[in-house]
Order: structure tokens, then sequence, then C-alpha cells
């Protein structure tokens, strides 16, 4: 009965977890953070939690509340393990989280998403593999 519970939640959270990252890739491609001058693309392309969003702070949490576009983005995996590592911020600029705009701090360096930018993914393009 245990397995069998733990295996009905998993492909629920399954579930969830693809709709949201679809729609992550869907809105950033593979890099929020491509058309940063400063910042070059590096490894695949990664879903990433923000703030307090991350994964280890959401256990326990239902798929819904723990996986949402607000709460989460697409970074290659350099970008992702900056940002994991605690070398680089990411601030949002509006009450939408990741579905708004963001800033990203990396040293002195700071990427400011412009308030019209695309939503088709056509940053991707820029990112190295």
């Amino acid at each position: 009965p245990r397995k069998r519970t733990k295996r009905r939640k998993q492909r629920a959270e399954s579930k969830v977890k693809r709709t949201v990252r679809a729609a992550c890739v869907a809105r950033d491609g593979s890099c929020r953070l491509a058309r940063a001058d400063w910042h070059r693309c590096s490894g695949a392309s990664e879903w990433a939690h923000l703030g307090d969003k991350k994964r280890a702070r959401t256990r326990g949490m239902v798929p819904e509340v723990r996986h949402t576009t607000a709460g989460s983005l697409m970074l290659c995996t350099r970008a992702h393990d900056n940002y994991d590592d605690g070398l680089m911020q990411i601030e949002t600029l509006t009450r939408d989280g990741a579905d708004g705009r963001l800033a990203f701090h990396y040293g002195d360096q700071v990427y400011v998403e412009s308030a019209g930018r695309p939503r088709d993914g056509q940053e991707s393009e820029t990112c190295e593999r």
C-alpha cells in the first residue's frame, strides 16, 4: 500500500512537472540569461527553481504549489550552477516572479530584462552546447 501511494503521488507530480517545464521552455527558450551581453551560455538547458521555490525548500508541498512557472525558469548549466552556488542572484521585478521581468546580478555585472522582452524562446539561438 505504501509503495502504491508513493507511485501515485510521483505520477501526479510528474504530470505537473512536465506541464510547468514545457511552459518555461516556451517562455524562456534554453536560457533566460542568453541575451545578456556579458554571459556566455554553456551546457544543457536546465529547469531552475527560483528563490523560495528552490526544491529543497518545497519538499512535502503539493506539486501545484511546488512547481509553478512563476517560481521557475530555464537556464543553461553555467548560469544554473552560478545561481545554485550563490555566485549569481536573480531578482524578481514584478509580483509575477519568473513570469515577469527579472534582473540577474553576477559580480559587478547586471542584466535587467526589458519590458517587451520576447516570450517565444528566441534566446535559445544564442546558447552554445
